[in-house]
């Protein structure tokens, strides 16, 4: 039998008497909807997970939320064990000229900043894009103002017709965000903005998740790039 005790604003975690270590549980006011979980523990046995959740999540009173180094198998597994589901797989890309396998594209490419008509433009258009696909694994819940003050000061961006159809937010070689309208447009947009950024820098970098569409269409222009770094379990 689990028993868990609250000690030092954590949880501690006994089994048989023996002490297995502590979990934390604590929010995030920008992605409120879940409880976010950090784990210590000393022992991944699979047999008490079903147990040990559920009186965490009981406690809690929402879902349970960790993020976990893909590599790290014993808590995967334990995760699983306890009626974890992996919500979303993210990419870590940090690639050269060599690894592009896309093709030259030669499109008008738009830069603007903090301050311009169109950044705002770009700003609204990412974020209800970042809504849309992060609403099924832990919605955002805090305020545009506060989801604008996360991306970068500069925006590379394509037009047609008066209408922005892809985004890109840089800062220096990495690309932070991405979004678009309309994902064959954005395939050239992507390529256009590669070749546009391998003529400064040396290398390309940007994480991605599984759950966006757009940003695994700029991860597929790459070889050599299957690396996870972190998975998102969510226990509902």
């Amino acid at each position: 039998m689990i028993t868990i005790q609250k000690q030092d604003g954590k949880y501690c975690v006994h089994h048989k008497g023996r002490q297995l270590g502590f979990i934390e549980l604590y929010g995030n006011p920008q992605h409120a909807t879940n409880c976010y979980v950090k784990i210590e523990l000393s022992s991944w046995e699979t047999s008490i997970s079903e147990e040990l959740w559920r009186k965490l999540k009981e406690i809690s009173g929402r879902p349970l939320q960790v993020m976990v180094d893909s590599s790290n198998v014993a808590i995967t597994d334990f995760l699983t064990a306890g009626g974890f589901v992996c919500k979303r797989k993210c990419y870590e890309v940090d690639a050269c000229a060599a690894d592009y396998v896309g093709g030259i594209v030669d499109m008008d490419l738009c830069y603007c900043a903090v301050g311009d008509q169109d950044y705002e433009s770009c700003c609204q258009m990412m974020y209800h894009h970042y809504l849309d696909t992060h609403k099924a694994i832990n919605p955002w819940t805090a305020d545009y103002e506060t989801f604008c003050a996360k991306l970068p000061k500069t925006a590379v961006y394509s037009k047609t017709d008066n209408s922005i159809l892809s985004i890109a937010f840089i800062e220096s070689n990495e690309i932070a965000y991405v979004c678009s309208s309309d994902e064959q447009h954005f395939h050239r947009f992507a390529q256009s903005l590669i070749s546009s950024m391998f003529t400064e820098y040396h290398s390309i970098i940007f994480e991605c998740d599984n759950c966006d569409s757009v940003a695994i269409i700029l991860k597929n222009l790459f070889t050599n790039q299957s690396n996870i770094g972190f998975c998102t379990y969510v226990l509902g």
